[in-house]
């Protein structure tokens, strides 16, 4: 397998802004670090995303994770490959309010057809665990 000489953060924030649909796009996942295995990112606070009481909804931060692990697993491969969520299952520990959220990805196991990976998100404020997030990738 040949890997991209060069994956970084522009080359990350291209990807998401030519593979993902507009209302993804307007999560405004902002991408911090890149690695073979751990990705780091933010969820800005945006009246878009949140619901009464001012909390970023469930939806949004389940989106933002799992658009997050595109980058991780295509940071993985070492080039584009398409893929696609066979499974996502998110625990949700706090609410994330006006500071938003950081959301660390983390590949577990990289296979030939599937990936695993494990997502943390914190408030950025508290800096406490607001969701937990385990999900696998078929990668077509």
């Amino acid at each position: 397998m040949e890997k991209q000489k060069t994956f970084g953060v522009k080359e990350a924030q291209n990807l998401l802004s030519s593979v993902t649909a507009p209302w993804i796009q307007d999560l405004d996942l902002q991408i911090i670090s890149i690695s073979e295995l751990k990705c780091e990112f933010t969820l800005n606070y945006s009246e878009k995303l949140v619901r009464a009481g001012n909390i970023i909804c469930g939806q949004a931060i389940v989106s933002a994770a799992d658009t997050a692990m595109i980058v991780a697993v295509i940071s993985a491969i070492g080039k584009y490959q398409d893929i696609t969520t066979v499974d996502i299952s998110c625990k949700y520990l706090r609410p994330l309010l006006r500071g938003g959220g950081s959301i660390e990805t983390e590949i577990l196991k990289l296979g030939q057809r599937l990936v695993v990976g494990r997502i943390t998100i914190k408030d950025i404020e508290s800096n406490k665990s607001a969701a937990e997030i385990s999900c696998t990738y078929a990668r077509l």
